[in-house]
């Protein structure tokens, strides 16, 4: 009997210091930093704990242009609200921080190099062209990528800003529209006289300058006139010009406001040319300036994304929110779809993994994208692969397709 008594107690006696050296394994493997053994304590927090991913948006917000950037503000943080709704990013939120450049380039410098110093993962905007080239001077170094939604000057992709791959745009191209707004002319508006009225805005030039490429493509001509509006031509003054020019189509290439004057100058001038500009003349800054005289304005646009069916539910939500879907707003949304889309597989595999713009920059450029505005994918420059360019026309104040 004594001899089981003792067996009891050493047994009870092992049992207590095996279980004594467990507990301490266990809390040597717990402590903080400590990567022995498996190694499973030290884990990266759940998603939702870990910082949001911060992303920009840049556009102006104030000044001439600053019906187009009220546009991108809509559309990004409705994009934002959905992607936080569905769970963000691989669990991570998302934020945004806005930034105004009032489409001056040195602006857009300055504002580039806020959200750089921001650490943003990505950038939406700009929009204007000069101030997307200013801009992405300061991102490729630093290699943030950048998707523009309203930027349509070629030459932001074609030259030197596009070589580091890291900017696309969820918007056509400028030279798109020259083609077709010429194209328009020998079509259905043969035989008229034709010229050609900007200002002195980057944008005017460029569009003015792609315009008449697409006249010498389709063999059409040089212009009967070339006026520039400024300090030293008035819209009343460029009138009475396309007037004595005899202009049966006059294409204008200008801020909206600008254009807007101009048009209006020219139907009070008895002028009764044919209007036909690119998309600036979409802004309802435009028909505003112009008023009655807007109507019968043919413009070249993108195909109107509210008549994509993939953006019917998007436009649902922001019609219930009393918002505009119309203009820039749904290019802005897919911009942000696309970003959301590509860093999801560059967070997969750790949620808290720092963004690499390069990567980044890699998986847009080899992948499709669902987005309001339909499947996009981008070419090695970063346009898109499928750009759809139509006319509308003002009637009544509204935009209708041709």
């Amino acid at each position: 009997m004594r001899k089981l008594v003792l067996v009891l107690v050493a047994v009870l006696v092992l049992a207590a210091v095996a279980a004594w050296f467990w507990t301490q394994s266990v809390m040597r493997q717990a402590a903080p930093g400590n990567t022995a053994g498996a190694g499973t304590a030290a884990t990266t927090p759940p998603a939702a704990d870990l910082p949001p991913l911060v992303i920009g948006l840049a556009g102006p917000f104030t000044g001439p242009q600053a019906a187009f950037g009220q546009q991108m503000q809509i559309g990004a943080r409705f994009a934002v609200e959905v992607i936080n709704t569905n769970g963000g990013v691989e669990g991570r939120k998302v934020t945004l921080i806005e930034k105004d450049d009032g489409c001056d380039p040195d602006r857009a410098r300055a504002a580039a190099a806020d959200l750089v110093a921001e650490k943003v993962v990505a950038v939406i905007g700009h929009f204007c062209s000069a101030a997307s080239q200013a801009a992405y001077a300061i991102y490729a170094p630093a290699q943030v990528v950048m998707v523009t939604p309203g930027s349509t000057d070629p030459r932001l992709t074609d030259g030197a800003a596009g070589q580091g791959t890291g900017i696309f745009r969820s918007v056509w191209r400028d030279d798109y529209q020259g083609l077709i707004a010429a194209a328009l002319i020998k079509q259905t508006l043969p035989g008229k006289k034709f010229g050609v009225v900007r200002d002195g805005t980057l944008y005017g030039q460029q569009l003015s300058l792609l315009f008449k490429a697409g006249l010498a493509k389709l063999e059409l001509g040089d212009a009967a006139a070339d006026l520039v509006l400024g300090p030293a031509l008035s819209p009343k003054q460029a009138a009475a010009k396309a007037r004595s020019a005899g202009l049966g189509v006059v294409f204008v290439a200008a801020e909206p406001a600008t254009a807007g004057s101009f048009v209006k100058a020219l139907r009070e001038a008895g002028v009764t040319a044919t209007i036909l500009g690119p998309d600036a003349l979409a802004s309802p800054d435009y028909a505003k300036a112009a008023g009655a005289a807007a109507d019968g304005t043919i413009i070249t646009f993108a195909r109107n994304p509210l008549d994509y069916p993939t953006a019917a539910k998007a436009i649902e939500r922001l019609t219930q929110a009393g918002h505009d879907p119309s203009g820039y707003v749904l290019t802005t949304f897919a911009a942000a779809q696309v970003l959301s889309a590509a860093l999801g597989p560059l967070l997969k595999p750790d949620p808290a993994a720092a963004i690499d713009g390069a990567g980044l920059a890699t998986t847009i450029h080899s992948h499709s994208f669902p987005t309001v505005i339909g499947d996009v994918a981008f070419d090695a420059k970063g346009d898109l692969t499928k750009p759809g360019v139509v006319y509308y026309v003002w009637k009544g104040g509204k935009l209708t397709a041709m």
